[in-house]
């Protein structure tokens, strides 16, 4: 029955002021034919009329209202009838067709959910405001070389100080040591390790953070003569003082050192400058009162917040110019290098964002397959449902209500494929926490917010729309007359409906073709990475730092004894063939030192080139199996008081001395600090600082004998495993000191697996949309392929009849599918190229266009479509006319 609160009703009732003034009227004129029979005349019974009526204008206005309300009030309860009797009808539908509604909500919950969850990374890493106040003010300074040698580098001492007095473009600045470093604390169980940061005291209020107990570090903190101070992390409050708030006064013995403790930090605080677990005040008096040292030993770290009105724009242009002054101020120390300004978010988030991006860009793939997928389904679902829609048209249902009735399906389905989805997502994020522990910033919280299931809402009802606007829009093209007629036709779907899910077909094949691309891109930049030759060999080798304590032993002398020591006594470990020192894993952001060369002037617009920098044990290249090219590495007799002696990488030897005079040569590393000049004794093979770097990059390293660092990394090859030997090794440690815990024990492959844990999870994740979208394309194109071969038995029947051979059927059929998978690849090529132009600078060692890439992918989705295809294949060529036709 026709709704009479319906939208063609409504199309044609009269508006409530017509209405309103035709009824008004008509008792007016009834009025005035009552006075006209009692003798008056027309003209005063019209006046008598009115005056009896009253505010004629205003009642007419006020029962306008009144009627107008009363509409809305009709169409709203109709409307509310109508979505009411949607739902019910489309749940029914749905239980009608359980396997159908399974299958379709957890295809839909595969796609929304990798989308869901996705989102939220981002959203947490890009979108999130960061744990500060006002964080959008803040930025981070650094320093960078002007030929490009060097990026994010420290500012030294004194420059720091010239941009906190010069600059004007910040209200509040925090200089900082760049280096973490590690203290000892005597605990009840023993000693432990506890990571540190040296901060300026105006640090926590830049940033806007106040503390949970005590106070947080204040400008006196710094200054010369304060006494020792430390702010504790809320973690290692609870961990190793249970929580207790009388912590806050008490005197903490670290590295021998007296320290009161004055703050604990809010849980939850995300430090912008690095993992810390205790924070101490920086002072620089000292520094600065030696003025080679303050000028040319670049490790400051400088955070900033804007002054009123300034921009991160304004800021880097002024640091800029203050940098070019001190270049002209002090060559000697400044020149080659310039200052710039970033925000502290894009400093966090670093080379994280095109990967998310891409992500993010990938899971919308896998999402549009999956709405082409369901969009296929359902319009086959539509077809086979044609004669229904036929009779309620005929029974007087209108066209927009059939449209409304399949949407509203489709958008039911949406939204319980997306709650099953946020399941999905959460379950992804928690796996993701896993996997991405160092790969993604640290103020990144992956969790589902309100933002994130707003978005997940949003997002399945669109897609409830994109794939059930095409189904549904299609009943509105039925010819009612041929539909009610059987065997009218020999394919019980048109011409137009072919074409569409061909064309539906041909899109899933596109996209994830592109996306097999864009995975197989990843995966052998990754493999690319990891198979290039480090220059020397990770296997078999123990890791561990130890790091001496300035108070006990405060000289050169002293350290060198003890590291002297601990290194022989560790050679002598069962199943420990070799042992060696150096300052820092060659993976790690080592040191980066200007290199001056005896006799070379380089020009005062670059200054001297960077140059990474290893202080190394004699046995450091024995131990990794860096081969000696020339000459000789360091021995015993490159002892304090003997000249200094340096050996250079292959790479450095043939960038600065390219007709191989390297040998003898006399170099200065690093500050003028009255050393003399040092001589190159010896030339060893290339080695990656970088594992995502191509090629190696110039190196240098020094002598351990000649060196005052007070943290060394020791490296243990062994024979077996080498975790093994922890408790050995901790037992040397104690025999000569009791009191120095082994910090940061690790496997030497683990570390550089850490190293490349930001390069897997991109990988990891696309190649798992690849499989996934794989998977939907590949069921996609069997049920669309399957639902057209089907809606064409009657034809196929009749061309048996007439004589055609199943064999021709099947080429029929065979012929329809390779069309539209040509089509689908020559549009995943056009995705393809824009996939590779996205990747680009994600690759390693692979063009954008690898032929492997491309080849394994479309073998695979050429492959999986076949297979696809084969069934329906099958079955067209095996119909049987007479039951076709009876």
């Amino acid at each position: 029955m026709r709704n009479p609160f319906s939208p063609e009703r409504r199309l044609f009732e009269r508006r409530p002021d017509a209405e309103v003034d035709d009824e008004l009227q008509f008792h007016l004129e009834q009025r005035i034919q009552d006075y006209v029979s009692r003798g008056m005349s027309p003209e005063q019974a019209r006046q008598k009329a009115l005056e009896r009526f009253g505010d004629f204008k205003g009642v007419k206005s006020e029962c306008t209202e009144l009627l107008a309300a009363e509409r809305r009030a009709e169409h709203r309860r109709g409307w509310l009838e109508d979505l009411f009797q949607d739902l019910r009808f489309g749940v029914r539908a749905s239980l009608r067709a359980p396997l159908f509604t399974l299958l379709a909500v957890l295809t839909l919950a595969l796609g929304i959910g990798a989308n869901a969850a996705v989102f939220g990374v981002v959203k947490s890493v890009l979108l999130n405001p960061l744990p500060y106040r006002n964080a959008d003010q803040l930025v981070r300074v650094y320093a960078q070389a002007t030929d490009g040698s060097m990026q994010r580098s420290g500012l030294s001492t004194a420059a720091a100080a010239d941009v906190t007095q010069r600059a004007r473009s910040f209200s509040q600045v925090a200089p900082f040591s760049q280096g973490r470093f590690e203290v000892s604390y005597a605990a009840q169980s023993g000693p432990e390790v506890l990571s540190g940061a040296a901060v300026d005291g105006r640090m926590f209020d830049t940033l806007g953070v106040s503390a949970l107990l005590g106070r947080t570090l204040t400008a006196a903190d710094s200054a010369p003569g304060a006494p020792f101070v430390v702010v504790l992390s809320h973690a290692v409050w609870q961990r190793d003082f249970g929580g207790d708030p009388g912590v806050i006064g008490k005197t903490l013995n670290l590295d021998g050192d007296p320290t009161e403790v004055v703050g604990v930090l809010r849980p939850g605080f995300v430090s912008p400058l690095g993992e810390a677990q205790l924070w101490f005040p920086l002072d620089t008096s000292e520094i600065l009162k030696d003025p080679v040292r303050a000028r040319q030993s670049h490790w400051m770290g400088f955070l900033a917040r804007l002054a009123p009105g300034a921009t991160v724009e304004a800021a880097r242009r002024e640091v800029a110019s203050i940098s070019a002054d001190l270049a002209r101020e002090h060559p000697e120390a400044d020149a080659g290098r310039s200052y710039t300004a970033i925000s502290l978010r894009d400093d966090m988030v670093g080379d994280t964002r095109t990967p998310l991006l891409v992500l993010m860009a990938s899971a919308g793939l896998v999402l549009l397959i999956t709405c082409a997928n369901l969009a296929g389904a359902l319009l086959s679902r539509t077809i086979s449902r044609r004669k229904e829609f036929s009779v309620r048209l005929a029974l007087g249902a209108g066209r927009g209500r059939l449209v409304r009735q399949l949407l509203t399906e489709s958008l039911l389905l949406a939204l319980v494929g997306g709650a099953v989805g946020l399941f999905l997502a959460q379950i992804g994020l928690s796996v993701l926490r896993e996997l991405a522990l160092t790969a993604l910033p640290a103020h990144a919280e992956l969790s589902l917010d309100p933002g994130a299931l707003l978005f997940t809402f949003a997002l399945a009802l669109v897609t409830g729309l994109g794939f059930g606007l095409a189904p549904a829009l299609s009943v509105t093209s039925s010819n009612l007359q041929a539909e009610l007629r059987d065997d009218a036709r020999t394919s019980s779907e048109s011409k137009r409906s072919r074409s569409l899910r061909g064309t539906l077909v041909a899109g899933q094949i596109a996209l994830c073709l592109s996306l097999l691309v864009g995975a197989g891109l990843l995966v052998r930049s990754l493999w690319a990475m990891t198979a290039a030759p480090l220059g020397f060999n990770p296997e078999g080798v123990l890791t561990l730092k130890v790091q001496l304590p300035s108070n006990s032993y405060p000289d050169l002398n002293a350290r060198l004894r003890f590291f002297g020591q601990l290194e022989e006594r560790l050679a002598t470990l069962p199943g420990v063939s070799s042992v060696g020192t150096t300052s820092e894993l060659p993976l790690a952001s080592v040191n980066r030192n200007g290199l001056e060369m005896e006799g070379v002037v380089w020009p005062a617009s670059t200054g001297a080139p960077f140059i990474n920098y290893l202080s190394v044990s004699d046995g450091y290249f024995r131990t990794l199996g860096i081969p000696l090219l020339s000459g000789r590495t360091f021995t015993p007799f490159d002892r304090p008081g003997a000249p200094p002696a340096v050996v250079i990488s292959e790479a450095m030897a043939r960038k600065y001395w390219p007709r191989g005079d390297a040998l003898g040569a006399h170099v200065h590393l690093g500050p003028h600090d009255g050393k003399s000049w040092a001589e190159v004794v010896g030339i060893v093979a290339d080695v990656r600082n970088d594992p995502s770097h191509p090629q190696p990059d110039p190196m240098a390293y020094g002598s351990a004998r000649q060196e005052t660092y007070s943290t060394r990394v020791f490296l243990l090859r062994t024979k077996g495993e080498p975790l093994a030997l922890l408790g050995p090794v901790r037992r040397e440690l104690a025999a000569l000191d009791p009191s120095l815990p082994i910090r940061d024990p690790a496997t030497f492959e683990s570390v550089l697996g850490e190293q490349l844990a930001g390069r897997k999870l991109p990988v990891v994740l696309m190649s798992a949309f690849g499989v996934l979208a794989l998977v939907l394309a590949a069921v996609g194109v069997y049920a669309m392929f399957a639902s057209m071969a089907a809606a064409r038995e009657r034809e196929f029947g009749i061309r048996v009849a007439l004589g055609s051979s199943p064999r021709g059927i099947a080429r029929l059929v065979l012929r329809q599918g390779a069309g539209w998978m040509a089509v689908g690849l020559v549009g995943g090529a056009v995705g393809v190229a824009i996939v590779a132009r996205l990747l680009g600078g994600l690759l390693y060692g692979v063009k954008p266009f690898d032929g492997v890439a491309l080849s394994v992918a479309v073998v695979l989705m050429v492959l999986c479509a076949c297979v696809a295809l084969m069934v329906p294949v099958r079955r067209a060529a095996r119909v049987d006319p007479l039951n076709v036709l009876r």
